[in-house]
C-alpha cells in the first residue's frame, strides 16, 4: 500500500467515526430497579437466614455470629446498601435540581434541599452522629420505655417540620411521582423513626438480646431499605418522564 493509499485509509476512518460517532448507551431504568429489588430481597433473606442459624447454633461455631448479615448491626451489608441508596438518591436529587433551573424554577429549592438532606443521611449512616445525642439527652432527661433511643425526641419534630415545608411542593408534581415519593416516605419514616419507639420500649421491658426486640429491629432495618429503594426507584422513573430517552454517550 502506497503513502497516498494509507492517507485515503484514514481519512476513510476518521470520516466514518465523525459521522457515526460513538454509540450511546442506554440506561433501562427496568434494569436498576430489577438490580436494587434483587439486592434488597437478598439483604432481607441473608439476614432471616443468619437469625435462624445463630439461634439454632449460636454463635460458638466457625462462621461465628455472621455480623456482616446481620439486619440489626454496624459495618455491615445493610448499613452499606443504606449509604449506597442515599448517596444514589442525593446525585439523582442533584441532577433533577440542575435540570429544574430551565423548566421547574418552582421546586428547584426544593429539590435542592432534598439533595443536601439525603446527601447529610448517607454521610451518618456511617458516621452514626445521631447516636452521639442518646447517651447525654437519655441521662440528662432521665429518659426511658418509648423514648430510650433518645434522638427520636429531636427527629420525630424535625421530620414533621419538614414535612409540612414539602406538602406545597408535592402538589405541584406529577400525581403519580408525588404518590410514589410518599409511599417511599411513609415506609422510609416509619422503619427509622416509627419503629424507633418500639424499640425503644422493648429494650427496656425485654432487653435487647431478645426476640422481640430483635425482630422489631429486623423489621426497622427492612423498612429502611425497602424505603430507600422505592425512594431512588421513584426519582429514576421521575427523572424518566423529564428525558424519555435517557441516555448515556461513552467516547473514547
Amino acid at each position: 500500500m502506497t503513502m497516498v493509499d494509507e492517507i485515503t485509509a484514514m481519512h476513510s476512518f476518521d470520516t466514518h467515526q465523525a459521522t457515526t460517532g460513538p454509540r450511546p448507551v442506554e440506561i433501562k431504568v427496568s434494569s436498576v430497579t430489577f438490580f436494587l429489588k434483587a439486592v434488597v430481597a437478598s439483604m432481607v433473606v441473608l439476614g432471616i437466614a443468619r437469625e435462624v442459624f445463630v439461634g439454632r447454633f449460636g454463635t460458638d461455631t466457625v462462621l461465628k455470629d455472621l455480623r456482616h448479615f446481620s439486619l440489626d448491626a454496624e459495618r455491615n451489608l445493610t448499613s452499606w446498601y443504606d449509604c449506597f441508596t442515599m448517596t444514589a438518591a442525593a446525585i439523582l436529587l442533584g441532577v433533577i435540581a440542575a435540570q429544574s433551573r430551565s423548566n421547574d424554577k418552582m421546586n428547584t429549592v426544593h429539590w435542592t434541599v432534598l439533595c443536601f438532606i439525603f446527601l447529610a443521611m448517607s454521610i451518618d449512616s456511617t458516621a452514626s452522629f445521631h447516636e452521639v445525642t442518646v447517651g447525654p439527652l437519655r441521662r440528662a432527661l432521665d429518659l426511658s420505655g418509648v423514648f430510650y433511643f433518645s434522638w427520636v425526641i429531636l427527629a420525630a419534630p424535625l421530620v414533621l417540620a419538614l414535612a409540612l415545608y414539602f406538602v406545597p411542593f408535592l402538589m405541584r408534581l406529577p400525581r403519580q411521582a408525588a404518590l410514589r415519593f410518599l409511599l417511599a416516605g411513609f415506609v422510609f419514616v416509619g422503619g427509622a423513626l416509627g419503629t424507633e419507639f418500639v424499640c425503644g420500649y422493648l429494650a427496656t421491658t425485654a432487653g435487647m438480646d431478645s426476640l422481640a426486640y430483635r425482630s422489631v429491629a429486623g423489621l426497622q432495618e427492612c423498612l429502611e431499605a425497602i424505603g430507600m429503594t422505592m425512594f431512588v426507584i421513584a426519582l429514576l422513573r421521575y427523572i424518566q418522564w423529564l428525558t424519555p430517552q435517557l441516555q448515556l454517550e461513552l467516547r473514547g
